[in-house]
């Protein structure tokens, strides 16, 4: 397989995830939107869920998240080297604690495998 083959199944933002010891995932409190009363402000913790295919052993994945305008500023990353079998699916939980946001809008969180961008997940931080 190549990078050609990589394709985001899923994503997903929640409050908490895990994995059971059978290999089950378990995602607490799913959301598309932080409501906040006042800005700049910081999201104390979340976790991204992700489900892609079509990556080899040893392809470097990485998830970003940006704020979505012409800047594309990034605002977090976590980065890795997938150890996976090329016939399974991988399979990611990422934790991002304290994260800043300084202005409400919209934001991406963009899915990378060998920096080629293979798909991404919207998110809207308001304040109400």
């Amino acid at each position: 397989m190549s990078i050609l083959n990589a394709k985001l199944n899923f994503s997903f933002l929640c409050d908490y995830s895990s994995i059971s010891r059978e290999g089950k995932l378990s995602m607490n409190g799913i959301f598309e939107n932080i409501n906040v009363r006042q800005l700049p402000t910081h999201h104390p913790l979340m976790f991204i869920v992700a489900n892609i295919s079509g990556v080899n052993d040893k392809d470097k994945f990485t998830c970003e998240l940006v704020l979505d305008d012409q800047n594309q500023k990034q605002i977090a990353i976590i980065s890795q080297e997938v150890k996976v079998d090329p016939r399974r699916n991988f399979g990611f939980i990422g934790q991002f604690v304290n994260v800043r946001y300084e202005t409400g809008g919209n934001y991406l969180i963009k899915f990378y495998i060998d920096n080629k961008e293979i798909g991404s997940h919207s998110y809207k931080i308001r304040q109400v």
